[in-house]
């Protein structure tokens, strides 16, 4: 059982290893961009300096952070996720700055660069099965498109009239007389994505900020993008990294470059005292017997009744349904044990995200020009919200009042206590953007 456990473990070590990059950015204030600096009045402009000053006046012009991420593409996404080999290449393919780019953001329960690339994974699977003309190492096509569409796939030689060389799909009309819906005649390739997974500051080997706040944070998200010179992203953030997503559309130069925002499960007001004083609770307490209890819990096949059990309270009852219907996602819950290892190097984020509270301010969110879309979940497969969901939706609401455009609320049933079902949730993003 011991030798169990450590072989476990050392394969855990491996995986948080092996599956990322770093890079090590200024921590200054994120600078305008051209375009953006005249579009401001000048004094404007010296407000707008004078505030950037004071929120950073206790970091160091010199200072430092250092972010662990991977970049990767829907159509050529690693499985499993998690590789416990080496990299044998430092930097990422240049051809992916130019693919429209989806930026992971984790929570916090848990958190770190591997919940990201999890969520990642997801993404890549479901662009897959939504896209029944990108061949996947799962299956040649999706079986899900075929009967959605009622119609077969025949392959299309092309010929002098110079009609696209793909796939076509033969529809017909479905559905009873009156109620016929016309189908698509053409099932044309999806574009692939790029998605940009990282730790945000304090978890694992990302660097803790200077300045605990949400600004510096969304700060250094920004910096990173625009060195990996991605053009513009949209936003996947989960719990906390919800008012780190709408800082980072809100930063003046950057704020064009952000395409839509996908929220699960925000937290977007402080929590109160006693959530405040079970979280720094929860900081107590020796690694190994969170690391002995996800190895006890998770560490086993997605056949195992017990890890049914467990991984239908962290991610929902909807997960259940995932890990039966489709392999690559039961390879993917079979992952997620790995999230709740190594609580030394994730306990810094889950500080630095309760010390954020204490700075917390909204006011900028009026300057979020991105459609957004808030995913609020609760734990009833059946659906049914109850008085402390509906207030939590109702925050939600409040707190997104100010933005630009009216967000888009989405309720989903079967979710869990810290993650949630990821195809379905994969999905409902992959619509929005």
């Amino acid at each position: 059982m011991a030798s169990g456990f450590l072989r476990w473990k050392s394969h855990a070590d491996k995986l948080l290893r092996f599956n990322h990059l770093t890079m090590t950015l200024s921590a200054e204030p994120f600078n305008l961009s051209n375009s953006g600096a005249q579009a401001m009045s000048q004094q404007q402009h010296q407000r707008r300096s004078e505030r950037m000053n004071q929120r950073f006046a206790l970091e160091s012009r010199h200072a430092t952070v250092t972010i662990q991420y991977a970049f990767d593409s829907t159509s050529n996404f690693p499985q499993p996720f998690l590789a416990s080999t080496p990299r044998f290449h430092s930097s990422f393919e240049p051809s992916l700055r130019h693919l429209p780019c989806i930026l992971l953001l984790h929570g916090n329960e848990p958190g770190g660069f591997d919940v990201a690339r999890w969520m990642a994974g997801g993404m890549s699977h479901a662009h897959q099965l939504m896209n029944p003309l990108m061949p996947s190492r799962f299956g040649t096509y999706s079986v899900y498109n075929v009967q959605e569409f009622g119609g077969t796939f025949n392959q299309f030689e092309g010929g002098q009239d110079e009609e696209p060389k793909y796939t076509r799909v033969k529809t017909e009309r479905v559905g009873e007389a009156g109620t016929k819906k016309p189908r698509a005649r053409y099932a044309e390739p999806a574009t692939p994505f790029s998605l940009l997974s990282l730790s945000r500051p304090g978890y694992l080997e990302t660097s803790s900020s200077h300045t605990p706040t949400f600004t510096s944070q969304a700060t250094a998200i920004a910096r990173l993008v625009e060195n990996l010179r991605v053009p513009s992203v949209h936003i996947v953030a989960h719990q906390v990294a919800g008012p780190v997503a709408l800082e980072i559309a809100a930063l003046s130069g950057f704020r064009q470059r952000v395409r839509s925002i996908s929220l699960i499960d925000p937290q977007l007001s402080p929590p109160g005292k006693t959530r405040r004083l079970s979280d720094r609770l929860g900081l107590l307490g020796p690694e190994w017997t969170r690391t002995r209890a996800a190895y006890s819990a998770l560490a086993r096949s997605s056949d195992d009744p017990y890890f049914r059990k467990i991984v239908s309270e962290i991610c929902g009852s909807e997960s259940i349904a995932e890990i039966e219907d489709d392999m690559a996602m039961a390879q993917l819950y079979e992952g997620i044990s790995v999230f709740f290892s190594h609580w030394n190097m994730r306990k810094p984020g889950v500080l630095t995200d309760l010390l954020m509270w204490d700075q917390f301010d909204r006011r900028s969110w009026g300057a979020v020009k991105a459609p957004v879309q808030c995913i609020s979940s609760t734990t009833d497969p059946d659906g049914s919200f109850q008085d402390a969901d509906l207030a939590r939706e109702e925050a939600s609401k409040a707190a997104l009042a100010s933005i630009r455009n009216p967000p888009e609320f989405v309720r989903l049933a079967g979710s869990g206590k810290m993650l949630f079902p990821l195809g379905k949730v994969s999905g409902l993003c992959l619509d929005f953007i």
